[in-house]
């Protein structure tokens, strides 16, 4: 248990060295001078610099893929686009939480190191392919319309990214106003044109811009 707890203790304090210096300019010696760890201590965990920035990605999927819940349609359940909102709360609430880390993800600077550039991209690739998978799943449904879902889920990951980047470094705007610009574009983009007239789905808090239905962080992908 001391093990793992001085494990996520490097990787707390990587994490805000890197967010503050970037991840070229930081070295292993900032580091472990940061943690108030030995060298040798370091290297029990880690490889190397790249090892642990890698270990912080996973961290990023992983987290999001736990906070975005299966849709589920059907009598009794909740209506489909305030379980999309929830799952949208989950995401948002965890990115601005994590400015770190977002402002890791959405500040590195390319052509430096062609395989961390690489990495970086892999590891959007892999978001967009959870974005997609609950696209696709959507599509099955008859909540999104007939669509090149690739494509799609790229533009939502673009859309996403530009707002959490907005926002992030001033945190003037609230979790709840993220998520309602987010949901009423996305919904207007994806639905299908019989779902945005369907009576009682949508409805906004403030019970003013009703008809919308449709997911794209819906589907939760397995």
């Amino acid at each position: 248990m001391q093990r793992q707890a001085r494990r996520a203790q490097v990787l707390r304090h990587a994490k805000r060295i890197f967010a503050r210096k970037g991840y070229h300019r930081t070295n292993v010696a900032d580091i472990i001078s940061r943690a108030g760890i030995a060298r040798g201590t370091f290297y029990l965990y880690f490889e190397n610099k790249r090892d642990l920035f890698e270990e912080l990605l996973q961290q990023v999927v992983s987290e999001l893929t736990v906070r975005v819940l299966r849709l589920k349609v059907g009598p009794g359940e909740p209506d489909p686009v305030e379980q999309l909102r929830a799952n949208l709360v989950r995401v948002v609430s965890y990115l601005l939480a994590e400015r770190e880390l977002t402002d890791i993800l959405l500040h590195h600077s390319t052509g430096f190191d062609r395989e961390l550039d690489d990495q970086i991209q892999t590891f959007y690739d892999r978001v967009a392919a959870l974005i997609q998978r609950s696209l696709d799943l959507g599509v099955q449904m008859k909540l999104v319309r007939d669509a090149d879902t690739r494509i799609m889920s790229y533009a939502i990951l673009g859309g996403i990214k530009e707002v959490i980047a907005m926002v992030s470094p001033s945190g003037e705007a609230s979790v709840d106003a993220v998520v309602e610009e987010i949901l009423n574009f996305g919904l207007t983009g994806v639905a299908r044109p019989e779902l945005l007239a369907s009576p009682g789905l949508g409805h906004a808090h403030n019970g003013e811009n009703g008809g919308r239905a449709g997911s794209f962080f819906g589907p939760k992908l397995d």
